[in-house]
């Protein structure tokens, strides 16, 4: 099966690696974003999945809107693919590179479609509180992951599971379904299953402003945000007029002074290995900070380094 691979960063590779190792699948090339400014020096790096193409030494074409790149479509329609496949492009592409190929293009989707569709369905999925998710192989159409479904792969999602542990999770199940889904599309034996639009949810892309915590929410809500905003922009708060992110917490078992009246949500109210917060429903145990400038600490250092006392809040 001649395949080109359309992918972009980390979450791309098991697919692409998997593609490689399929021994009867011909990988013709690799198409990928341009290289970007990247970190704190805005020093310019390739993408991952061009850094697995080089070392691999596969064909590769980069490009920074591909739909608007009509030398970038000819070298994709020179090379006369059976199918594309997309995993994390990051770029739409018009009608004309859908048709460019027999089998059209096939996308792997880090979610059950049709909820979450869109750019952050791993954060979003675990924002919500979902406790189960998984991996679509969906036929492209023009609008946004809205395809004919061919088939879907499902995992667990645990209760203090990070965004960047799903992800890792999602990568590699992801590699597995898409090699069944090919499978099917060589046999002849494949079936694709319309999507429920009435259901379809969306998975926007996350803002920075997403990540401040507000103390008056459930227990819950807060620890979903330290979990599912990670690694960017993650869930932060203000101490002491200062920024400090969050970076492991659990829920913590209630006990009599959470309902102490002199508490209030953002209220320190117990110091340990961790720091007990009073939320809106509870309390939040905070084990991994992040104080602003500064590199990740345990809770009990920062605790000892800022002389933390019972009655200090988090703003």
């Amino acid at each position: 099966m001649k395949t080109i691979f359309l992918g972009t960063p980390e979450f791309a590779i098991p697919c692409l690696d998997a593609l490689l190792k399929t021994a009867w699948v011909d990988l013709l090339a690799v198409c990928t974003q341009t290289d970007k400014e990247a970190g704190r020096g805005q020093a310019v790096k390739p993408p991952p999945v061009k850094e697995f193409a080089q070392k691999n030494n596969l064909t590769l074409i980069q490009t920074r809107k591909i739909s608007k790149e009509p030398d970038a479509i000819q070298k994709i329609k020179d090379l006369k693919p059976d199918i594309l496949i997309t995993c994390a492009f990051g770029q739409i592409l018009s009608q004309e590179i859908l048709d460019l190929a027999p089998h059209g293009v096939i996308n792997v989707h880090a979610s059950l479609l049709p909820k979450y569709r869109g750019a952050a369905p791993i954060n979003w999925a675990i924002l919500n509180g979902e406790t189960e998710t998984g991996i679509t192989i969906m036929k492209t159409e023009l609008s946004l992951d809205s395809g004919p479904i061919l088939l879907q792969g499902k995992c667990s999602i645990e209760e203090n599971e990070t965004s960047v542990e799903l992800f890792k999770k999602l990568s590699v199940l992801g590699a597995s379904t898409l090699i069944t889904a090919l499978e099917k599309i060589k046999s002849g034996s494949v079936k694709f299953t319309e999507q429920d639009h009435t259901k379809a949810t969306k998975a926007p892309i996350i803002k920075k402003g997403l990540g401040l915590i507000d103390w008056n929410k459930a227990s819950k809500e807060i620890h979903n945000m330290v979990r599912g905003l990670q690694p960017w922009p993650t869930a932060f708060t203000n101490f002491q007029g200062k920024t400090i992110k969050i970076w492991d917490s659990r829920i913590a078992i209630n006990g009599d002074s959470v309902n102490d009246i002199n508490f209030t949500p953002g209220a320190i109210i117990e110091i340990s290995d961790y720091v007990k917060v009073k939320t809106k429903d509870g309390t939040l145990n905070i084990y991994k900070l992040q104080p602003e400038n500064k590199k990740i600490i345990n809770a009990k250092d920062w605790i000892n380094g800022t002389r933390v006392k019972i009655g200090d809040r988090f703003e």
